[in-house]
């Protein structure tokens, strides 16, 4: 017996062997993903039978959906390919920030959000990423309540977390590698990020005050602009009054001072003639 035809053996037993056990994995996937689809009432979409189903719908009041997302790896050669679930919040801020843990860093460092700063929340790791578009509102908004409830979903295991705020949209994400094939399992994570969307959700009166610092911050920090071609032109024209002022004062100075010969001259004249006269 060849070895070349060993190696073939072992090496079509292999990828046989991983291809049924995908299919396995996938098939339970399905199974587990429409349980619980017709149980909290969701949609379920499935296009091919090879590929990853998505569902979506409204669970105790907020929208989520759950999908196959992609995630390019660090040698930009290959994809990814992990579970996605999300929760869409429902209060809208008055500033952006962004929070992130695992390979969805990169997603909030790649966002134009320059203030950067570590709560001193327990557990808050130096790997995560916290970044807004106004320090003080953030801190202000982020307090000890809220940071632990992230934080606590941030410590899932085998999970990237990403909390967003952009504009008048909040979501909050949760990437994994598992395939995540047992209903109950699915929604022990939709009640746990939901819970957390909860506490990141703003309270009675809490956006107005937020608006009314932002409005504070504005009047503190405001700059009054001006039309620098209309300085520059009210510069010029009062250059002008002072150079005719200037003008005007030295033609008077010099008035005075041809008055002041003309008189001497006649002074001097009179007194020579008188001395002529005498001689």
């Amino acid at each position: 017996m060849s070895i070349y035809f060993i190696i073939w053996v072992l090496v079509s037993g292999f990828l046989l062997g991983f291809w049924f056990w995908t299919m396995y994995v996938l098939i339970k996937q399905k199974q587990a993903w429409k349980t619980y689809a017709d149980k909290r009432k969701m949609r379920y979409h499935s296009s091919a039978m090879l590929e990853t189903p998505s569902i979506s719908g409204v669970v105790d009041g907020y929208s989520v959906t759950m999908f196959a997302s992609e995630h390019g790896e660090l040698d930009a050669r290959s994809q990814r390919r992990l579970t996605a679930i999300e929760v869409m919040l429902q209060t809208n801020l008055p500033f952006a920030v962004g929070a992130a843990s695992g390979g969805m860093v990169h997603v909030v460092e790649a966002l134009d959000l320059r203030q950067e700063f570590k709560p001193p929340t327990k557990g808050w790791d130096d790997t995560y990423a916290l970044r807004t578009s106004d320090l003080p509102l953030a801190q202000s908004y982020l307090n000890e309540g809220r940071l632990s409830k992230l934080v606590n979903l941030m410590k899932t295991d085998r999970a990237w977390i990403i909390f967003l705020f952009l504009g008048d949209q909040g979501v909050l994400r949760l990437d994994t590698p598992m395939p995540i094939d047992n209903p109950k399992e699915i929604d022990v994570l939709v009640k746990q990020m939901i819970n957390v969307a909860r506490a990141l959700e703003l309270g009675k009166g809490e956006g107005k005050d937020l608006i009314r610092q932002t409005q504070n911050q504005d009047k503190a920090g405001g700059v009054l602009e001006i039309d620098e071609d209309l300085l520059n032109d009210d510069i010029g024209f009062e250059l002008e009054d002072e150079e005719a002022d200037l003008s005007a004062l030295d033609d008077k100075k010099a008035t005075k001072a041809d008055a002041k010969s003309a008189a001497a001259s006649k002074d001097v004249q009179p007194s020579k003639s008188t001395t002529k006269t005498k001689k």
